[in-house]
């Protein structure tokens, strides 16, 4: 039996968002090895580019569950929560540090696995974790900040955001700047917590009603217009630098802030849970539930698809095979982690 109160839609747009970082970490194969002048990287920064508001996401859905509920209850925040984030966070450090090394090696030299556990960047993917435990470190304050601004306060922390934030962090990457003006602006940079605090808060807002006012169409015209010229630019960017450039790729890109808007909303106005099959709402919730063990595994997965079946997209159209490696990989780890689920001791960590 589903839970009548429970809102669908975040459950659907947490596994568009892993759909999406799967696909990042697909296109982005051979993507400095690849002319972009050619087909195949144009193609891969298209991918790119419409994947690129999945971490986004996540972060404004953890803000709309998260800053809706009471966070006072510290022991619980603290036991419950950041603990198990953090457990999760040092079991997958270590399990890469071994399967990167090889478990042969890793028995014969521990010091190697503890080298790479001690790094400054021991996994590439598992820094959510830890901006993750960081949000809900301080999500009590962030509560208390967000039910008490009103809708002209926050118009003015959209602006700051959108200044020394998205708009600081977009031009900060354009290759064509000289480098007296990247030190200036680089004088004005800010901790990527406080970025991650505004999506936080953000998804809040918008999960409250902010912008509904806005209209489907607008929100999928403002999207597709956003998408195809960040794509164009970055595409011209890159061909007149003659390097694979990632300048509005990043999650502070203005770009990717109005994709992920964008997306937020229009999967928010879809609401229609009555619609929905028990059946349906059923397997919403369970894929929704493995997402976060999609996100942990994923690469593993891709680097098993490649040693073991040779299956590089780039050895293939990537008009194609991007989209098929991503629903294989999402669909493996998937099933992977709804088995693992099952047993009594991991499902406390999963």
């Amino acid at each position: 039996m589903t839970d009548r109160k429970r809102d669908y839609s975040l459950d659907l747009m947490r596994i568009i968002a892993c759909v999406m970082v799967v696909g990042i970490h697909t296109a982005m194969e051979g993507w400095y090895n690849i002319s972009p002048r050619t087909y195949t990287w144009t193609v891969l920064n298209f991918y790119d580019t419409l994947f690129r508001p999945g971490v986004p996401l996540f972060i404004m859905i953890s803000g709309s569950l998260f800053l809706s509920k009471d966070q006072s209850d510290f022991k619980r925040l603290w036991g419950k929560n950041i603990l198990r984030l953090g457990i999760i966070y040092a079991v997958w450090v270590v399990f890469y540090a071994v399967m990167n090394t090889g478990v042969k090696k890793a028995l014969a030299e521990p010091k190697l696995i503890w080298d790479i556990i001690s790094g400054p960047n021991p996994q590439y993917h598992l820094w959510y974790l830890r901006t993750l435990i960081n949000l809900y470190a301080i999500a009590p304050l962030l509560r208390l900040l967000v039910r008490s601004m009103d809708k002209r306060y926050f118009r003015y922390f959209l602006i700051l955001f959108a200044i020394f934030g998205l708009l600081r962090n977009t031009v900060y990457e354009l290759p064509f700047l000289p480098a007296w003006l990247h030190e200036q602006i680089n004088l004005f940079s800010g901790m990527d917590l406080v970025g991650y605090a505004a999506y936080f808060m953000l998804g809040y807002f918008l999960s409250e009603g902010s912008f509904s006012n806005i209209s489907r169409k607008a929100l999928w015209s403002v999207y597709l217009i956003t998408l195809f010229a960040a794509a164009g630019l970055n595409q011209w960017i890159a061909a007149a630098d003659d390097w694979p450039t990632q300048a509005l790729y990043g999650n502070f890109a203005i770009p990717v802030a109005i994709e992920s808007v964008c997306l937020f909303l229009l999967v928010r106005k879809n609401q229609k849970t009555d619609a929905l099959s028990e059946k349906t709402k059923h397997l919403l919730v369970t894929i929704s539930e493995s997402t976060l063990f999609v996100y942990l595994i994923h690469p593993f997965v891709i680097q098993r698809l490649q040693i073991y079946l040779n299956l590089y997209t780039i050895n293939y159209n990537v008009l194609f095979s991007v989209p098929l490696m991503v629903i294989l990989v999402f669909v493996l780890s998937s099933i992977t982690g709804m088995l693992l689920k099952r047993v009594p001791v991991l499902n406390k960590i999963l």
